[in-house]
């Protein structure tokens, strides 16, 4: 059997889908068979929907704090030279 399926994705809408749609029209857009060289908007749905979840992710993200801190360089250097 083949088939072909459609499916709409509105990028003004990426927001409001859950994490799980959201994955799948990752891989809808990654599996898309038109060629990025010819066809703009295969490249620009992909790159819509990987910002989303990019976003998502450094929102969930909490920053690294404290890994450079102005005095460590010199608090190690004190606790070595004694």
């Amino acid at each position: 059997m083949k088939t072909s399926v459609t499916i709409k994705i509105d990028t003004d809408d990426l927001r409001s889908v859950t994490d799980t749609y959201l994955a799948s029209l990752w891989h809808v857009a990654q599996a898309n068979p038109a060629d990025p060289f010819q066809h703009r908007d295969a490249g620009r749905l992909a790159e819509h929907i990987g910002r989303e979840i990019i976003s998502r992710f450094l929102r969930r993200t909490p920053p690294e704090l404290w890994n450079h801190n102005g005095s460590t360089f010199d608090f190690h250097e004190l606790v070595v030279a004694k």
